[in-house]
């Protein structure tokens, strides 16, 4: 597949730090999956998110964005924040308009877009997050999941080829997660944007195309999540817990429960379980 974001031997200090947030870092984000970057608080995952798209500079490397733009050229720093768009974990921080329209006018006026394409793309961007019947509510007034929505919706109005989701559901209740998750989803399997999910929410991670687990600044693992969460060891080193249905599943094994292997989601466990009464 065609790599749409490049990371090559990054390394990241923060001003009046002594150890690197960072260390060496290398990874290629290819074009239309969704990768899931997993860690512990203070692992670095945040912070390589923040250098996808320009917010920081690393101290030494490069991160190059469809090829040609990268984030250590002052030149290209607008495209990349054009092309690579984030969604934070708090939707209050995010917002400065007045209406929900307003807000994502904001966006597209600092990127100089005509006043006519600007009417067009909020239309479409809100249509395409079901949140049309909303464009003249106070953002305040939205749910939590609402509020991501329109949030993701300005995103899109920048017409992104990439964006991240900085832990964008881990202040929202299950049925705002659930919403913005579907949401976020369609967009991968029906336009092909990429889709890159900063995370310690290893139920969150389960359904990506690829998963990558940074620990202590570092990158200790990459592959397919049904052969990473099968990685006990790695997991708890690097200060993550098991998915619940894996260790539900482990939980039966040593009960007697007589199941082929430990289940990656409830729906498989659920299945498992079932063929056997």
């Amino acid at each position: 597949m065609e790599n749409i974001i490049s990371v090559k031997d990054v390394t990241f200090l923060y001003p009046g730090e002594e150890n690197s947030t960072l260390k060496n870092v290398s990874l290629d984000v290819n074009q239309g999956e969704w990768l899931s970057i997993v860690g512990h608080n203070g692992s670095g995952k945040s912070t390589l998110a923040k250098l996808l798209n320009g917010l920081l500079l690393p101290n030494e490397g490069a991160v190059i964005v469809s090829g040609k733009y990268s984030t250590m050229s002052q030149e290209d720093i607008w495209e990349v924040r054009r092309q690579v768009g984030m969604v934070f974990q708090n939707p209050d921080n995010q917002f400065v308009g007045t209406s929900v329209q307003d807000d994502i006018a904001f966006g597209l006026e600092n990127f100089g877009v005509p006043r006519e394409e600007m009417v067009k793309r909020i239309n479409e961007s809100v249509h395409r997050v079901g949140m049309e019947a909303f464009l003249n509510q106070e953002p305040h007034q939205l749910s939590g999941g609402q509020k991501q929505r329109v949030a993701i919706a300005g995103i899109l109005a920048q017409k992104p080829s990439v964006i991240i989701l900085d832990e964008a559901t881990s202040m929202l209740d299950p049925i705002g997660r659930i919403e913005v998750m579907q949401t976020v989803r369609e967009l991968n399997e029906k336009e092909g944007i990429t889709v890159i999910s900063i995370t310690h929410d290893l139920e969150e991670a389960l359904s990506a195309d690829r998963v990558v687990v940074m620990k202590m600044g570092e990158k200790a693992a990459e592959g397919k999540p049904e052969d990473i969460f099968q990685q006990r060891e790695l997991l708890l080193s690097a200060g993550l817990d098991l998915p619940f249905s894996l260790k539900l599943s482990e939980a039966l094994l040593q009960e007697g429960v007589e199941l082929d292997k430990g289940y990656l989601t409830q729906e498989e466990l659920v299945n498992a379980i079932w063929k056997l009464a």
